[in-house]
């Protein structure tokens, strides 16, 4: 599965998972969920390549729970635990499929224009992020080299994407913490404090804008 599909998926996913739950039948929840995601030119199957993404959280030792309950009914994700999930009494599922989505909001005191150094929009002028990956690490990397800021949370994310009039990801956190697991060039280990790491500084150097063909 190609970037682009991976990221169409991403921001699909809470619109099929809403609609699917609607049926109680687990046949018809699988046959929902093949038709909707068939309707975004993905096959089913690629499901098996995204799902690693969705857990990026998995290899930093966070976000793995939130992000499956989150994505995936219990009816489509793994079966590893069928016993214990079959044992389980209807009003413990019923808490887990309801568990609250966090509302990150944009940090409101920055300033994307700063004295003496470039603007957020001029560096990404510049830099041109094309791809939700991109777009997280041009803004890590402009909060932590050019406004050296200490501690970068995903709130100063979606500021920066608020300043480019970017979209926002259906899920910031695991978007970024995708963004690390598939490329490298974040540490998400502390949420509240992201850093770029030596990749992630080389790319936006001496990799971007992306060269044309």
């Amino acid at each position: 599965m190609g970037e682009q599909e991976f990221d169409k998926l991403l921001d699909s996913m809470p619109r099929i998972v809403e609609s699917i739950n609607a049926f109680t039948s687990e046949d018809v929840q699988k046959k929902a969920f093949e038709a909707l995601v068939g309707a975004l030119n993905i096959s089913a199957g690629g499901i098996e390549e995204v799902e690693p993404d969705l857990l990026a959280g998995s290899e930093n030792g966070t976000g793995a729970e939130s992000a499956t309950d989150e994505y995936f009914p219990e009816s489509l994700q793994s079966k590893d635990s069928d016993t214990a999930t079959s044992n389980a009494s209807s009003p413990e599922r019923k808490r887990r499929r309801s568990k609250p989505k966090r509302n990150w909001t944009a940090v409101k005191d920055i300033g994307f224009r700063p004295a003496g150094k470039t603007s957020f929009k001029e560096f990404i002028e510049e830099k041109q992020p094309s791809s939700i990956d991109l777009k997280g690490l041009a803004a890590v990397y402009y909060f932590e080299q050019i406004l050296e800021l200490e501690e970068i949370g995903v709130g100063h994310v979606m500021a920066a994407y608020k300043e480019a009039g970017w979209r926002n990801p259906s899920n910031p956190e695991n978007s970024l913490q995708a963004t690390s697991s598939r490329h490298h060039w974040l540490d998400t280990s502390n949420m509240k404090a992201i850093r770029t790491t030596p990749r992630g500084r080389d790319w936006v150097e001496h990799d971007m804008p992306a060269q044309k063909n």
